[in-house]
């Protein structure tokens, strides 16, 4: 009867413990697949479920355990306090070898896309890596075939930032002939050129896999917005020989794009623009020996430089004339009369004040006025009681 006894005893012992094991392999299981999921507060609390006797009798089960749950406990630090990840914890999270959530690479790709606070950082935010977004997808793609579809959704939010809506067509520019228009950089994406050098470096990655490669194809045809963007860009912020270059480049690469006439157009204004500053800026550094000296005889075909006083009657021929200027000079500046039959006129600067049968410009150095769209008048120095003028046909 003893020996029955202690049998019984025995193979309940048994039971209870595989009972035990059972249970603790059971919530050890159901915490990996909540972390699997992404949700670690729900398997560190499935955890926190083991108790001393699962450890006595499934210790190895428990320790099995130890670095998911280290690792959960990472990613739920990651989190800041309005329920966002933040990078440097997520990498920490990554970098663990617990870590089980697959999708934590695409979320980690995700804010390097964007910059360090998510969202649709501008392209310069502190924080964003583009490179490092891809490399770290490709990564994931390789380790988790599972997240194609997170992958591709990710990589297609991403090269949405190339949309056409981020830039405008080309701005004609009035040319040399008139005052000349700022273009308004707040129509422009005044990120233009960071984007066209981000969206060079992706179209040169030469990404095989489909999830990456697919989306980035599906841009191939904005890069002519982007050049023509980034040229304008340039010409607003008066770099003007590289704008030059970019277009010269936009008709070099896309000739037969639909936007390549009015590129063309603003090309050609700005290159005559470009010529118009090269001439003034010429006869400004040679204000002081002006080419006609005081002959004003040599502005009746409206091309000359001349020096002139107070009370200098400047007559001025060419297209849309004859024209006359009164001139006065003081205060480092000219004031001028101005005669003939004048429909319209412009100026860079200075001022123009006008009435029933008259208009009067004044202007400091280099500014100039233009009349009838086709004789351009300059001040190009003032010494004294004399200043140094330019006249040329604008048209």
């Amino acid at each position: 009867m003893v020996a029955v006894a202690a049998t019984v005893v025995l193979v309940a012992a048994g039971a209870v413990v595989l009972a035990v094991r059972a249970e603790t392999s059971r919530l050890v299981n159901l915490a990996d697949d909540r972390h699997v999921g992404g949700n670690c507060q729900d398997a560190t609390e499935v955890l926190d479920g083991l108790g001393p006797l699962h450890r006595f009798v499934a210790g190895d089960v428990v320790d099995s355990s130890v670095q998911g749950r280290r690792a959960c406990e990472l990613l739920l630090d990651a989190v800041d306090a309005d329920g966002d990840f933040e990078p440097a914890g997520l990498d920490d999270y990554l970098a663990h070898r617990g870590a089980r959530w697959a999708h934590a690479g695409v979320v980690r790709a995700e804010l390097l896309f964007a910059s360090n606070g998510g969202g649709n950082g501008s392209w310069d935010a502190p924080g964003r890596d583009p490179e490092g977004a891809v490399e770290q997808l490709a990564v994931t793609l390789a380790a988790h075939p599972e997240e194609s579809a997170s992958v591709r959704d990710a990589m297609s939010t991403y090269v949405g930032r190339f949309e056409k809506e981020w830039y405008t067509e080309p701005t004609v520019d009035p040319g040399p002939a008139g005052y000349v228009e700022p273009i308004d950089e707040e129509s422009l994406a005044s990120d233009a050129c960071s984007a066209r050098d981000e969206y060079l470096w992706l179209h040169d990655g030469g990404w095989t896999e489909p999830e990456l490669a697919e989306p980035i194809a599906s841009t191939d045809d904005r890069g002519d917005d982007l050049l023509a963007g980034c040229a304008q860009v340039r010409q607003a912020a008066g770099k003007l020989d590289d704008a030059r270059s970019l277009y010269a480049e936009y008709l070099k690469t896309y000739p037969d794009a639909p936007g390549a006439k009015s590129v063309r157009t603003v090309r050609d204004e700005l290159v005559e623009r470009i010529r118009h500053e090269q001439m003034r800026d010429r006869a400004v550094a040679n204000a002081n020996k002006p080419a006609d000296g005081s002959n004003l005889d040599a502005c009746r075909d409206a091309r000359c430089q001349v020096r002139v006083k107070s009370g200098t009657l400047v007559p001025i021929g060419g297209p849309g004339g004859p024209y006359e200027l009164l001139v006065w000079v003081h205060d480092k500046s000219v004031a001028a009369q101005l005669g003939g039959y004048i429909r319209s006129f412009s100026t860079n600067g200075g001022s123009i004040m006008s009435g029933d049968g008259y208009a009067t410009w004044g202007g400091d150095q280099g500014n100039e006025l233009v009349l009838n769209d086709k004789v351009g008048i300059g001040v190009d120095g003032i010494r004294g009681d004399r200043a140094t003028l330019s006249v040329w046909r604008a048209d």
